[in-house]
């Protein structure tokens, strides 16, 4: 992994499950990993809307605690097995064949131990038809329960996403994976910035 200054994080896989796996990527065939140190995983949790601040500032004041520790790594390793799932299901549609993947398991185990309630809030938006809405919480008390959120959008993404469209950035050294939400499904790149218009300076050069 580089030891240059990171860039910020990538959030472009329209789907909080892929920016997981998108947090290593060697966009400009330079390797970056955003879940490098406990630290970062906690930083990235927050930035990725997985986790708000105060959910995990009890975890900041000793970020070398085993239990952080063991949650980090346990996170990565996640992570790599979900990339693996991920890479031999994309472009095509999921039966219930794949119920037997041990991924599926996995993250239906997880979400078993994670603590989950409802409660009625008010509704966030001053102007919404009703004003009281119904949240669903998964609180974390410990950082053994992070590993929980990252589950839980897995989950929605699998039960949930056309996995058609569901896609590795074209860049020929780009890891990214995106949701290709476009209206004609022709999305080829993470992002026009990053790879686009590195492959449109290629084209034209070729030309």
């Amino acid at each position: 992994m580089t030891q240059d200054p990171r860039p910020a994080p990538f959030f472009i896989g329209e789907s909080p499950a892929l920016d997981v796996l998108n947090s290593v990527a060697m966009p400009r065939s330079v390797l970056y990993d955003w879940l490098d140190t406990p630290a970062d995983l906690l930083d990235w949790l927050v930035a990725a809307g997985l986790a708000q601040d105060h959910e995990v500032a009890p975890f900041r004041t000793d970020p070398a605690t085993p239990e952080l520790a063991q949650a980090h790594q346990d996170i990565r390793a996640f992570r790599e097995r979900f990339r693996a799932f991920i890479e031999g299901v994309s472009g095509r549609e999921l039966t219930q064949a794949d119920m037997g993947h041990p991924m599926i398991g996995e993250i239906n185990a997880i979400l078993m131990r994670g603590t989950r309630f409802l409660q009625i809030e008010a509704t966030a938006e001053p102007d919404a038809t009703r004003p009281l809405s119904l949240a669903d919480r998964h609180p974390i008390t410990t950082p053994g329960d992070l590993i929980v959120r990252l589950a839980t959008v897995a989950a929605r993404l699998i039960t949930e996403a056309n996995f058609h469209y569901v896609r590795n950035c074209e860049g020929p050294s780009c890891t990214l994976y995106f949701l290709d939400i476009s209206k004609n499904h022709k999305r080829r790149w993470c992002a026009m910035e990053v790879c686009g218009n590195r492959a449109k300076a290629a084209a034209y050069r070729n030309r």
